[in-house]
């Protein structure tokens, strides 16, 4: 029997279902060129090498720790992935292959997100997120919050904190 955690959902001919470890380096290719291609305008180059060396230096082990990855498949390839830090709502990355954003990728995998939240008693959603991701967040309920401006590291990335209220649907 499946479990909510590894049940793929449908979301028209999108699967999203919980990564496995096998699908990491899949995932680190959809960052890079997502963040690559969907942040050209609003980071620079060394802000978008930074964010994904990031994400590459940490992905292999977080994917067997605490935290949920779940991804997205359209016709058997990887298009998508999200990260939720269940302790406390976080969500940690959520990213489309620049080739399927704007197809509906980004709202299902959110959708799970959300669904995995609820189902874990969080009272709300909230992340650091980029600035080309603002308008995106804010079409699925999210708002600005107080939060980090930036991430640090080398070299400084310019985000905007946003959540979303998960109460009204919440079940445990």
């Amino acid at each position: 029997m499946e479990t909510a955690r590894t049940r793929p959902s449908h979301r028209g001919s999108t699967v999203i279902r919980s990564a496995r470890f096998e699908d990491v380096p899949e995932v680190l290719r959809i960052i890079a060129r997502a963040v690559e291609e969907g942040c050209a305008h609003h980071y620079d180059r060394s802000q978008r090498r930074a964010v994904v060396q990031s994400y590459g230096s940490h992905l292999f082990v977080e994917a067997l720790e605490r935290f949920e990855l779940v991804v997205a498949e359209k016709d058997d390839r990887l298009v998508g992935a999200a990260q939720l830090d269940p302790a406390d709502g976080r969500l940690r990355a959520l990213f489309v292959d620049d080739t399927h954003q704007g197809r509906g990728v980004g709202g299902a995998l959110l959708a799970e997100v959300e669904a995995r939240a609820i189902r874990r008693g969080l009272g709300r959603l909230h992340g650091a997120m980029a600035l080309n991701a603002v308008p995106f967040y804010a079409r699925h309920g999210f708002r600005r919050c107080a939060g980090p401006s930036q991430l640090t590291g080398r070299v400084l990335v310019p985000v905007v904190a946003m959540e979303k209220p998960l109460g009204a649907h919440l079940t445990r």
